[in-house]
């Protein structure tokens, strides 16, 4: 696959309670050289702060959400239905894309039905699954 020239994203939101996961995905990310600012929430409450807090200080929103699905205290898709009460204005050039190494389809049809959902994907995010996410949110925010 040939891909156009990518503009790197100001931030990306990990949202994972898994260590190694993050880390790995982190190192993708900062190899890329395509991403200004990763931060990570280590479950769904901590990211619902903190697109809320940025929000508040008006603070540079993550265009790019990667969401687990299993994680404490608020899961993904417990996460997707606080997101979805979120004011939507600021959040307007965003996608989420949800991670997963949950093999149930259910799981997958759940997310591929949320309309804030843009994509799900198994991880862990290679290089190519990340060059592929970011050209989404480039025709994504292009459209918006």
């Amino acid at each position: 696959m040939t891909h156009q020239p990518i503009k790197c994203l100001k931030k990306v939101l990990l949202v994972d309670d898994d260590t190694v996961t993050n880390l790995m995905h982190r190192r993708v990310m900062e190899r890329s050289g395509l991403v200004e600012q990763i931060e990570v929430a280590t479950d769904g409450l901590l990211a619902i702060d903190h697109l809320e807090a940025m929000r508040a200080q008006n603070g540079i929103q993550p265009e790019l959400i990667l969401l687990d699905i299993n994680m404490p205290r608020m899961n993904g898709f417990e996460f997707l239905q606080a997101y979805a009460k979120l004011d939507p204005l600021p959040l307007a050039q965003q996608i989420i894309i949800m991670l997963s190494t949950s093999l149930l389809r259910a799981d997958r049809s759940r997310a591929e039905a949320d309309p804030n959902v843009h994509r799900f994907a198994n991880k862990p995010m290679r290089l190519e699954d990340m060059l592929n996410f970011f050209e989404d949110y480039q025709k994504y925010a292009a459209r918006t």
